[in-house]
Parts: structure tokens; sequence; C-alpha cells
């Protein structure tokens, strides 16, 4: 079957949901555009093509439906009423792949739920942000208990990226984005302390970054965060505190849920919170400046 024969529905157009949704269209799908903002929908629609749908029933034609969302409960409750009926009328063996950055335990009670209606789940959680999403070159981490599922979903998740993870059975796409998200969290805070002692002793942030970037202290996030988002001051990373504190959230559920103390998570969590709490729903990279002024 052509790209062309296949209907996908595409449901959540912000930062992320609308460039990858645009590379969906550009593969040649027909795609169902779904927004809960009413004429977010339409509006990118006339940008970029596809059809819009201000109902999310609309959907129910969709052989693959796509879910870019900000957390895992919004996921369930777009497709699941509260009793674990459908809200979507999906014909049985339609294919939901959540590319949201979803907590993995409630991907896997999502999935065992839409089962049951003969709907199949897989999870394919994105990483490289707003300028991959873009240029269809995310990573992707993919989960499946369905390996024909997964074959389906796959041509889809091809037109928005330039390299798929298999990772496992479902729930393990997920588990890996919040880890990933964890271990680059760590590496921003650890980069922050340093930068913050580093000036207080009298260092340049610019050669301090310099130095880290050509040294063993090198990380995505000296490499491109830091400069120039911290020293150049200008806090637009186009990833969100919440979201960031939801992730590593996320990291340490798992972590606890698997029997591991996590001790270096419980800081980083904590550092992200404190922040969170002060600023609210701002760039990322502002928590910087609460940690700086401590």
């Amino acid at each position: 079957m052509s790209s062309r024969d296949t209907i996908v529905g595409f449901v959540g157009l912000g930062v992320m949901g609308a460039p990858m949704s645009a590379n969906v269209i550009k593969g040649g799908y027909d795609v169902r555009l779904y927004d809960a903002a009413p004429g977010v929908a339409a509006a990118h629609a006339a940008k970029v093509g596809g059809t819009p749908v201000e109902d999310a029933k609309d959907l129910a034609e969709a052989e693959v439906v796509v879910t870019m969302l900000p957390t895992s409960k919004i996921v369930r409750s777009v497709l699941l009423e509260e009793d674990g009926s459908l809200k979507i009328p999906f014909k049985p063996g339609t294919v939901i792949a959540d590319m949201s950055s979803s907590d993995p335990n409630d991907t896997v009670e999502t999935g065992r739920l839409l089962a049951a209606h003969g709907v199949h789940l897989v999870d394919a959680p994105v990483s490289g942000a707003r300028p991959r999403a873009e240029d269809a070159t995310l990573a992707i981490m993919l989960g499946a208990d369905d390996e024909d599922a997964a074959k389906r979903a796959i041509p889809v998740i091809e037109t928005m990226s330039r390299a798929i993870y298999r990772t496992g059975k479902l729930g393990t796409g997920d588990a890996m984005k919040a880890l990933n998200n964890f271990v680059a969290a760590t590496s921003f805070v650890a980069t922050a302390e340093a930068l913050v002692a580093g000036q207080r002793f009298g260092l340049d942030p610019h050669t301090m970054i310099e130095v880290l970037n050509d040294s063993t202290g090198k990380t995505f996030q000296s490499l491109v965060v830091f400069e120039p988002h911290i020293v150049e001051k200008q806090f637009a990373s186009g990833f969100a505190l919440p979201l960031i504190t939801k992730d590593i959230r996320i990291a340490r559920d798992l972590q606890h849920s698997v029997g591991h103390a996590a001790p270096v998570t419980e800081v980083v969590v904590a550092a992200f919170e404190e922040a969170l709490e002060q600023l609210g729903n701002v760039d990322h990279t502002l928590a910087y400046t609460v940690w700086e002024d401590k």
C-alpha cells in the first residue's frame, strides 16, 4: 500500500507536532490534523496542507494515528473514556503511535485498554527538539508488543526521523526517552554549577564553554545549549521547563519502580522543581538564573 493510500491522523500541533505533521504530509500521506485548541488545525493546514478536523472523532477512519501531546494522561484522555471505552470509534487494527514523552507505566496500561478494542499502541518518543523536527532528523525510540503494528507505524515515523531505535516491548521507548532526558538534565545541572562557580572565581564563561567543548567535559549541553542560551542569555531553546521537569520525574519514578534508589536523579529533580516553582512555564534554560542567584 502506498503512502497516498494510507490515511494518517495527527493529534497535537504544538512546538513539535506542527513541524512533525508537516513532514508526514511531505511524505505523501493523506493526513487529518487535530488539535484541541480551536482553529489551530485549520491554520496549520492552510500553511502545510492536510485536512483539518475540529472533532477528534473525525479521525476514526485513519489507519495510523500519531499523538504528540504534553503527557500520557492527556494521550489517554483523547483516546479513551474514563470507563475504558473508545472515545474515537477506531476500526479494529488501527495503530496509534504515541510520540509524546509519556510515562512508560501509563503507556502499558493505555495499550492494554486499547487492545481490548482491537486497537494497537506503539510508543515512539522523539529526541532532537524543534530544529530536528523541522528537518525530519529526529531520533526515535520505538517500543511495541505487536510487531505487525510496529511495521505499519514505521513508514509514517520515517517521514519525521533520521534513526529509529527498536527498544523492545511497549513502554520501553518511553522509558528510554525519560532516562535520556534525565542524563541530559543531569549534564545541564552539572554544567550550570560549574559555570556559576567558575565565574565567581574569575573565569570567563565563554572561555569555560570553549574549554569544555575541547575537553572531556564536552556534552550536548555545552555544545548546543549553553552557548548561546546561557552565556549569551538568549534563554530560547524551545524546551519548556515544565516538560523537562515532567520527564525527569518520570525517570525518577521509573527507577523507583525497578527498585533503584537513584540518588542523583533525586538531586536533579529537586533542582528543576525549585526552578519551576519560582519561574513557572518558561524556557528550561532560565532555570540557570535561579541556581545562579542562590
